[in-house]
């Protein structure tokens, strides 16, 4: 089968970046022929936000060098629009499109304002509360282009005229999809979870009493609350990994307890997963399946996150981690002081159990493989 995977990279590599990488070497290990377009955004226009001719021509090129069976989609946001869609619809060729974030219901993507979770403009056509509040980079200007983008394609029916398949990596996330604006039949959505490598220290560990962080600084990854929360508790150590806006501000802030390592590459990563006590996760939107998650799930390591919706039908509270009220590190601190004195070893059984049963690349190559069986 020929697979053509197209994708708008970001401009900082990131997690649907991973995936799209993820799978393209499952999809090879296992014989598939696999080939790539990539669109990036290293100059964007706002015009061909709604439709970019170059953008256009370039798939249909690849389409009729390639002649794929399938056609794969992952990111279009923005250089590679809507327009490769309406490519793959000219020659007549199955798409499917993973949902990585909310981007065609909420000009900010993440169903988040002002720190807390908002889907006002979930049921509505145009997502007017998103110029209102400025959802989009605190612009007018932004959220009423991003805004537009939305309201135009619902009208014109995008979405469901161009794409046959959706795949969503949650059955929170169908649900949420299925019950908005978007109008997307429930059959036509499909729950995919993504995989990772499997990291588990087969010559076995000892953890010890300290946590982990992995990920982005940013605000919406609740890393405030985190080191807030570690700050009082300067006898208990946290490993930071990870760079992005707060890194300065928050290095400034934190006790001696507090460790930032930067980036660091997967077996870094293996390590400390393998010795810790529990990963944070103190996200506070409506994530949709970070790997930093089934990567802990794969040492058999808990995790410790947000009680958030999404998040917390992964982190089951009381079998693979315990979930913590988001924003508020006191309850955070609770849960860690909680968690120290815990045996727990049933926690990472489970965990490691969880991995076994979703999040495999083995499972992950099932899925797509049937997805792609049941579009040709």
């Amino acid at each position: 089968m020929k697979i053509l995977q197209i994708h708008n990279k970001y401009r900082h590599y990131g997690g649907e970046d991973v995936v799209v990488d993820n799978e393209y070497k499952l999809l090879i290990d296992k014989g598939f022929e696999v080939n790539q377009l990539f669109f990036s955004n290293d100059k964007i226009s706002a015009l061909k936000l709604f439709n970019n001719k170059e953008a256009f021509q370039i798939t249909l090129n690849k389409i009729d060098q390639l002649n794929p069976d399938i056609i794969h989609v992952h990111n279009i946001f923005y250089t590679a629009s809507p327009s490769v869609l309406k490519a793959a619809k000219k020659r007549n060729i199955p798409v499917v499109m993973t949902l990585h974030n909310y981007r065609l219901l909420c000009p900010g993507a993440l169903f988040l304002r002002d720190s807390k979770v908002c889907t006002k403009c979930k049921n509505i056509s145009l997502p007017y509360h998103g110029i209102k509040h400025k959802c989009f980079q605190d612009s007018y200007i932004k959220s009423a282009l991003l805004a537009s983008f939305i309201g135009y394609n619902n009208m014109t029916k995008t979405w469901t005229n161009n794409i046959d398949k959706f795949i969503v990596l949650t059955p929170f996330i169908k649900k949420l999809i299925t019950d908005s604006s978007l109008n997307i039949n429930d059959e036509n959505i499909i729950v995919k979870p993504n995989s990772t490598d499997d990291l588990f220290d087969v010559n076995g560990i000892i953890r010890e009493n300290r946590y982990l962080f992995i990920g982005r600084l940013s605000k919406e990854k609740g890393v405030e609350t985190l080191i807030d929360a570690f700050n009082k508790m300067p006898d208990i150590q946290l490993d930071v990994i990870g760079e992005g806006d707060l890194l300065y501000t928050l290095k400034n802030e934190a006790k001696q307890n507090i460790k930032f390592h930067g980036k660091q590459n997967k077996m870094f990563i293996k390590n400390q997963l393998n010795k810790v006590k529990a990963l944070i996760f103190p996200s506070i939107w409506y994530e949709g399946l970070p790997n930093t998650l089934i990567e802990a799930f794969s040492t058999g390591t808990p995790v410790l996150a947000s009680n958030i919706d999404n998040i917390n039908d992964i982190v089951i509270s009381g079998y693979n981690g315990e979930t913590f009220i988001p924003n508020n590190s006191e309850d955070l601190i609770k849960i860690v002081l909680e968690f120290s004195n815990k045996n727990t070893e049933q926690y990472g059984i489970n965990a490691r159990k969880k991995y076994n049963e979703l999040y495999t690349h083995q499972k992950n190559f099932e899925n797509l493989n049937d997805i792609y069986s049941n579009l040709k």
